[in-house]
């Protein structure tokens, strides 16, 4: 396996998600970088960053150029997406292949929905990276799958919507800043990867099962972390 990028930048939409990874920073430094309070140290002697980005596409795109220009030469983003797939069930992970932002839509100038000028809003993942964030969900007894997520600036909590979105973009889960990331990551040349645990089924009870889930979420999140650094130590 390739090995992982030095320093790493992890990035979370919400504070829980990368709560206990930043706590968990060995002589953590603070700097805000570009308007986001980015956090500096290492885990286990690797050395990382770490920034909460907050919620939508332009947080989690800004947040990510602060990663890089605090010097992170990889990103990874974990936290949790609601399933649009039969096959992912809540507790699962999903680390994507590639990402889409399903509201990007200039068909009427002849480009297909999710793509800009010809290229997908969104990306392709790492391999080594999703590599080492499957392999380490797999080392905590999760169910992992590996496919597309979309993304938007939406909470999805319509069965028929999360369909929709499933079959145009053939997707298997839907979150709100990935994709973003992912442009991000493209325009800027550094690898990156995206787990998500699936916190709902992106249906008319997607707020309920969200709220019931994603208190897991930064115990999941640390160990993630930790066990993809600990391979390249």
């Amino acid at each position: 396996m390739a090995a992982i990028p030095r320093p790493l930048g992890v990035v979370g939409a919400m504070e829980v998600e990368v709560e206990a990874v930043d706590a968990a920073l060995e002589e953590r430094q603070f700097t805000s970088v570009l308007g986001c309070y980015v956090a500096s140290g290492s885990i286990d002697g690797f050395p990382v960053l770490v920034v909460r980005s907050g919620i939508g596409k332009v947080n989690a795109a800004l947040a990510t150029a602060a990663l890089a220009q605090a010097g992170a030469v990889g990103v990874v983003f974990v936290g949790v997406a609601g399933s649009i797939s039969s096959e992912a069930q809540i507790g699962d992970a999903v680390v994507a292949t590639d990402l889409v932002q399903h509201d990007v839509d200039i068909s009427p100038f002849g480009h297909q929905p999710g793509y800009i000028h010809g290229a997908i809003a969104g990306g392709v993942a790492d391999t080594a990276l999703s590599d080492a964030l499957a392999l380490a969900a797999v080392s905590l007894g999760a169910t992992v799958h590996r496919g597309r997520i979309a993304s938007g600036d939406q909470f999805i909590s319509s069965p028929g919507r999360g369909r929709a979105i499933a079959d145009q973009f053939k997707a298997l889960a839907v979150e709100m800043e990935g994709a973003a990331v992912a442009q991000a990551c493209r325009q800027l040349g550094l690898p990156f990867a995206v787990l998500r645990w699936i916190s709902d089924a992106a249906d008319d009870q997607a707020a309920v099962d969200f709220e019931q889930f994603v208190s897991q979420i930064a115990a999941l999140d640390l160990a993630i972390i930790r066990r993809v650094v600990a391979a390249e130590r």
